[in-house]
């Protein structure tokens, strides 16, 4: 079973945040590898200094994704 996800971090051309269908047992962490994207765009994003609070939240969004595939719970944009 799949739910409806809005990304707080991608958004489509007209600026309107991306929709997504995540299965239900990956909507956890489809939110935690956003919420930790969101910190680290905070901090600079890919211009940041690679500090242990940075670091953390790549281990954080790293650990997130790799899970997404391992357990291959992919999104269909809506």
């Amino acid at each position: 079973m799949k739910v409806l996800y809005t990304s707080p971090v991608f958004k489509n051309v007209d600026g309107t945040f991306r929709q997504y269908m995540v299965p239900v047992k990956a909507l956890q962490t489809y939110a935690k590898r956003d919420a930790a994207l969101l910190q680290m765009s905070a901090l600079g994003g890919i211009h940041a200094q690679p500090t242990k609070e940075f670091m953390a939240y790549r281990k954080v969004m790293m650990s997130a994704k790799r899970k997404i595939e391992r357990e291959s719970w992919f999104c269909e944009v809506v």
